[in-house]
C-alpha cells in the first residue's frame, strides 16, 4: 500500500480531500459496502440509521488498513492479532460480488472487440 494507485480519480480525490493512501482505500472500500447493502438499507435502514453506519464503516475499515500496514509497531500488531482472532468460525469465506464479475467481464468483452 506504499504506493498510491495509479489512476486518475485517486489523484483528483486524495488531492481535493488530503487523503493518504489508506484513506482513499478505506473510502473506497466502504464505498463498495455501502453501494452493496442498498437492498438491505432500504429494506431495514431509514437513512437517518444509514447516515450514522456509514462512518462506523469508514472509521473501521480504515484503522484495520492503518494498522495493518504498521505491522512493524507492536501496539498494531496486537490489535489485528486481537481482531483476527475474533472473525467468527462460522463466517463463509469471501466471494466476488456479482456486479464486480459482470463488470469485468463486460470490460473484457469491450476490449476484445477494440482489439480485434
Amino acid at each position: 500500500m506504499d504506493n498510491p494507485p495509479k489512476t486518475w480519480y485517486y489523484h483528483r480525490m486524495s488531492k481535493r480531500r488530503r487523503l493518504n493512501r489508506e484513506q482513499y482505500v478505506a473510502m473506497y472500500i466502504a464505498s463498495v459496502v455501502r453501494n452493496n447493502m442498498e437492498d438491505f438499507h432500504v429494506e431495514n435502514l431509514t437513512d437517518a440509521q444509514m447516515k450514522e453506519l456509514n462512518p462506523i464503516i469508514r472509521d473501521a475499515i480504515y484503522t484495520a488498513l492503518v494498522a495493518a500496514k504498521n505491522l512493524d509497531d507492536e501496539d498494531a500488531r496486537k490489535w489485528v492479532n486481537l481482531y483476527s482472532q475474533l472473525i467468527p468460525d462460522y463466517w463463509e469465506n469471501p466471494t466476488l460480488i456479482s456486479d464486480y464479475k459482470f463488470c469485468v467481464r463486460r470490460a473484457k468483452k469491450c476490449l476484445q472487440n477494440t482489439s480485434s
